[in-house]
């Protein structure tokens, strides 16, 4: 073979072997401009995260963290409207038209069952073991326990609390009561002594609101009572919480330690009041604690659990928002991992520290520079052990607003307990769960 066809020869070969190694079939060497590199960086997953307005921006910065310790995951934020009810409308349009994001959401306690019963979130077990769920407040689990299935857990929680005049109390030597008829008498002893017209013993929620239905919850619970019967019926036409709606009533028509006026009022109304040094006991939220710094009762007051019926156990209603997974999503390991990083230690201590929120995670909340720069996190501590989440029901919006009719009639004495009850229970019958 002469020079010229020995080259010719090599340089063919040359050019045939980057196109089989390379696999493209273009024909062009690795590293020539246009080519495509062979180790291509794999394009990062984008997931959408869904809940209402924060105007703290800590959750715009706890996704920012996210994102730089997740490079092969991003998340977008899609704020909602502040309003539950609002929230609610948005989710119920993307899950029946069957939407693949936000991937994951925030949603209020009292709907996980209604989206699973719908088929609208997903299951996390595989996602999140037993071990994982040990880190947070029975209640923050409970939640989201449908069926034998965890569709979710709590992001953060508000747990019903009593605050009192610890001022008071001590100036008439009184000790902090643990059941309903000792506050009734404590309430009333300091009343007495007063002898001030503006003064009340004990404000709540009994406005045509959620919160009659919380408060009465938390009677009937401290009774040893239940929304179900034995075979899983909800049943509140019940001794037990006949007697706890006696005792709402009894608060303000017999041993008159609230005023009638609690029938039209909801939290921010009981605030005021017992702000202004018009009340003794208040049953409200943790975010409570530090308004009241600002107000008449700055450092003469305190808080303690819900009292409870003789023989009973004092168990305070939970509130809050529960994370939970797109069950359309294409991403549900992803939208898991992001969960599992906003329920962790330092994102749950970061959350407390610049929102208030009370986190779920035992180890946040116990955490010393918690403690130290929001005192409310002690006592929830000790609250949380014993809280119960609403009942899980399908349909709770209609049995709420069941419950909410009777107890305004009763507390405004248009209406006996009993009777209230069993028309309750005829509202509750027409319910299909």
């Amino acid at each position: 073979m002469n020079r010229k066809r020995f080259l010719a020869a090599v340089l063919g070969t040359a050019m045939i072997i980057p196109a089989c190694s390379g696999g493209s079939g273009d024909n062009k060497p690795a590293g020539a401009a246009g080519a495509e590199p062979q180790n291509k960086p794999k394009a990062p997953v984008t997931i959408e995260f869904a809940a209402g307005l924060d105007a703290t921006g800590e959750f715009a910065k706890s996704i920012e963290r996210f994102n730089k310790s997740h490079p092969d995951i991003q998340v977008k934020y899609i704020e909602l409207p502040q309003v539950p009810n609002e929230q609610l409308t948005r989710y119920t349009t993307w899950f029946n038209s069957k939407s693949k994001t936000p991937d994951l959401l925030m949603a209020d306690v009292t709907w996980p069952k209604m989206f699973a019963s719908a088929g609208w979130i997903a299951p996390i077990d595989e996602y999140i073991s037993a071990d994982f769920l040990k880190q947070f407040y029975p209640a923050a689990v409970d939640v989201a326990k449908i069926d034998g299935k965890q569709y979710g857990v709590q992001g953060w929680i508000d747990v019903g609390m009593i605050y009192y005049r610890k001022d008071l109390l001590e100036k008439y030597n009184q000790k902090i009561p643990q059941t309903w008829s000792e506050m009734e008498q404590v309430a009333q002893e300091i009343m007495k002594k007063e002898s001030d017209p503006n003064l009340v013993g004990y404000v709540f929620q009994g406005a045509k609101i959620e919160g009659a239905t919380i408060n009465w919850l938390e009677f009937l619970w401290g009774n040893g009572g239940d929304v179900f019967d034995a075979n899983g019926k909800i049943k509140v036409d019940t001794p037990k919480a006949i007697e706890a709606m006696k005792k709402m009533h009894a608060l303000v028509h017999t041993s008159k330690i609230s005023p009638v006026s609690v029938a039209t009022s909801s939290p921010n109304d009981n605030q005021i009041v017992f702000g202004n040094g018009n009340a003794i006991f208040m049953r409200n939220w943790p975010n409570t604690y530090t308004s009241l710094k600002e107000t008449k009762v700055s450092e003469k007051y305190d808080v303690m659990p819900i009292p409870k019926f003789e023989g009973g156990k004092s168990q305070p209603s939970t509130g809050g928002w529960v994370y939970v997974i797109n069950n359309s999503s294409e991403h549900k390991k992803e939208a898991a991992e992001l969960m599992k990083f906003f329920l962790s230690d330092a994102e749950q201590k970061s959350m407390l520290l610049q929102t208030s929120k009370i986190a779920t995670n035992r180890n946040a909340l116990a955490d010393p520079e918690v403690a130290s720069k929001q005192p409310i996190s002690t006592v929830a501590q000790r609250l949380l052990e014993t809280a119960k989440s609403r009942p899980a029901l399908r349909a709770y919006e209609q049995f709420s607003r069941a419950m909410q009719t009777e107890i305004n009639l009763v507390l405004n004495g248009q209406k006996d307990p009993e009777q209230a009850m069993k028309d309750a229970q005829k509202e509750i019958d027409k319910i299909k769960e």
